[in-house]
């Protein structure tokens, strides 16, 4: 019988800058439900270069650990269908990527731009939104 030795080897990290960004259809369909599906997929997400997932061996909509040292979320990643500048990934403004963001607000505004995180492939399930609600 062979011995499963995967579940010991840790995948790879990489860093990350992570980008917010607003979108219309995403925001209309979690007013609508936010506990909805449909709000799970279109929020727990992260846009990527198509070149940068390959190198970093994560399948277009494999699940990925997104972890910050304020949060660790584990959302959907896609590839972005126009090449994106290395290193960065681009989220909907959420619950998802507001566990990543820092508490820190010195100009009294929460910084979503530049967040620092590491990027890694997941077994995990996508973090849901009641797991988001009660952190």
């Amino acid at each position: 019988m062979a011995l499963d030795v995967s579940k010991f080897i840790k995948a790879p990290e990489y860093d990350i800058k992570i980008i917010t960004r607003r979108d219309v259809f995403q925001a209309s369909i979690c007013e609508e439900d936010r506990f909805s599906d449909e709000c799970l997929e279109m929020s727990a997400l992260i846009v990527l270069d198509a070149a940068e997932m390959k190198r970093m061996g994560i399948q277009d909509g494999a699940n990925v650990r997104l972890t910050s040292i304020w949060g660790s979320v584990v959302v959907r990643a896609r590839a972005s269908p126009r090449e994106e500048q290395k290193g960065l990934g681009f989220m909907v403004n959420g619950p998802w990527v507001n566990a990543l963001v820092s508490d820190e607000t010195p100009d009294g505004i929460p910084v979503f731009k530049d967040i620092e995180a590491k990027i890694t492939i997941s077994k995990d399930g996508m973090t849901g939104i009641l797991e988001l609600l009660l952190l």
